[in-house]
């Protein structure tokens, strides 16, 4: 058995029925294990698998997760092709110049800053942003121009030339010797708490801003910490500064995961599990942060160190500046201690919402994913579906609406933002019923009294009977329950007089106790026009 070089295994792997391959970009010689090359046709094995990649069945480099991350930025690439598409001349002199790379990656890092304290930004928050900075870009431009030029930037991130949906971009995957289609979004426009629509960066954007590293939070942490502690030693002040920046955007992103989890649990109450899908996150979050808390200590006394020794005014600006920006980390992972500790509070308002009527603003998801995902859908396929689809959207119950009048008024109408409970919600009190208007006595009397009265045979008009009653001497009380008895007898269910028929006379009375619609009470098989004499 012999030792050899890479270069010699690659050319003897070749002859060979091996299907091992060297991927590009690996170390120096030294650095790389040293390979067994077996005797023409047999396979060999690695002992050191470094520098290697094993080929899928297709023979062809796996090289699908870098061109994914490759097509993440094609959307910024576009925006650069394209800016001098279109427009006036007078617009497209004034984007003559603009770096809308710089731009893109401005937004992003006004949403991510955003999150410390929002879930976003808003975007009139950055199309000012954006306008400021084209204006520093280019101080020449004028005011329209500049928002102009936010608004297309804003526009490419999210996509807004497609109707804002998904980025999909085609890529070929050699595993499966197939184009695949890889679908993503930059950020997202969503509402928050209060109903505020936000962007924020997706988990793509994060990506894009923090220069293609596709590691967790995590990792991506402790690679800046190594990189930032060498810079230091090094020397290399400015460089550190800028890694801290970068690290302190991964300290926002661990936060944003938390709320974004958080959000949905609000939103759609059954959609998220404690178990599987919060616990793992806030477990991660707290050993990052027990981690980053001695590294940033550690790394805030060499700075402080190298601050006291340092002579030179530009160096120690940028000490200075790399001391705030690491005290700067340290308060954010504070914000992340707090958001760690609350979670499960938040997590169980968030399920008590469920049995709490939602204001349409609340249903989960309807803006967000529904309703676009409704559009996306086929002609054919939505004609079939539309009965289903609109009875879903149908209120528990329907409001009734009797004239024209009202269906205008109902469509004007203006919905009040919920009231916020009380937290204190008192005493229980003991519930009282009123007490019955009449008396028990004074009801058997006025009922005796018109027993009496219709067992005469004689039809009788309501303002009659209360005459009647005046004259033999009842006082108002009393009256005023013959009042109530009698219009009780209009209907047949009601009525405790199954001898008399009632109608109503078409004309009106008024008296000192009631006044309204007249009633006739007729006895049964008595013509209905006979009156009283």
């Amino acid at each position: 058995m012999m030792q050899s070089t890479p270069d010699a295994a690659k050319e003897t792997l070749k002859a060979g029925s091996s299907s091992v391959q060297w991927e590009t970009g690996l170390p120096s010689t030294a650095d790389v294990g040293s390979v067994e090359v077996a005797s023409p046709g047999v396979q060999p094995s690695i002992t050191e698998p470094i520098g290697f990649t094993q080929l899928p069945s297709s023979g062809l480099l796996d090289l699908s997760r870098q061109q994914r991350n490759l097509l993440l930025l094609r959307p910024v690439f576009q925006l650069e092709r394209d800016k001098m598409v279109g427009g006036d001349e007078a617009y497209r002199n004034a984007v003559q110049g603009i770096d809308t790379h710089y731009l893109a990656l401005s937004a992003l890092d006004l949403m991510m800053e955003a999150t410390t304290v929002a879930s976003g930004s808003t975007s009139s928050e950055i199309l000012t942003h954006l306008a400021e900075v084209a204006l520093r870009i280019k101080p020449e431009l004028t005011a329209p121009h500049a928002r102009r030029i936010g608004e297309a930037v804003l526009d490419a991130l999210d996509n807004k030339a497609n109707n804002h949906r998904e980025f999909s971009f085609d890529y070929f995957d050699a595993p499966s010797m197939t184009t695949r289609a890889f679908r993503f979004r930059l950020v997202r426009f969503e509402p928050d708490l209060d109903d505020v629509y936000r962007y924020r960066p997706t988990e793509e954007g994060y990506l894009v801003y923090l220069g293609m590293l596709d590691l967790s939070p995590e990792d991506a942490q402790e690679v800046m910490e190594k990189m930032l502690e060498l810079l230091v030693q090094r020397g290399s002040f400015r460089a550190a500064l800028d890694i801290a920046q970068r690290a302190r955007k991964l300290s926002l992103e661990y936060r944003q995961l938390i709320r974004d989890r958080l959000y949905q649990a609000y939103r759609a109450p059954g959609s998220v599990n404690w178990s599987r899908d919060m616990t793992g996150r806030l477990d991660s979050a707290r050993d990052h942060v027990r981690k980053r808390q001695a590294e940033d200590a550690r790394m805030e006394d060499a700075v402080q160190g190298s601050l006291l020794e340092a002579s030179d005014l530009q160096t120690r600006e940028s000490l200075v500046a790399l001391r705030d920006t690491l005290r700067g980390a340290g308060l954010i992972r504070m914000l992340l201690v707090t958001d760690i500790n609350v979670a499960p509070e938040l997590f169980i308002e968030a399920q008590r919402a469920v049995f709490r009527a939602r204001r349409p603003t609340g249903l989960p998801d309807l803006e967000a994913q529904l309703l676009p995902q409704l559009l996306n859908l086929s002609a054919t396929t939505l004609a079939d579906q539309a009965n289903n689809l609109i009875s879903a959207l149908y209120p528990p119950s329907m409001p009734r609406i009797y004239d024209l009048n009202s269906v205008f008024g109902l469509l004007l109408e203006q919905r009040s933002d919920d009231v916020v409970a009380e937290e204190d919600d008192g005493e229980l009190e003991k519930f009282v019923p009123l007490p019955d208007q009449f008396p028990q006595a004074l009801i058997q009397r006025a009922n005796d009294w018109l027993a009496t009265m219709f067992e005469r045979g004689t039809t009788w008009r309501l303002d009659q009977l209360l005459e009647a009653a005046e004259d033999a001497g009842m006082n108002k009380t009393l009256r005023r329950c013959l009042v109530l008895i009698l219009y009780r007898t209009f209907a047949p269910s009601e009525s405790e007089y199954k001898t008399v028929s009632v109608r109503l006379t078409g004309e009106t009375f008024q008296l000192d106790v009631a006044q309204g619609s007249n009633l006739e009470f007729t006895p049964n098989g008595e013509p209905d026009d006979f009156a009283r004499a």
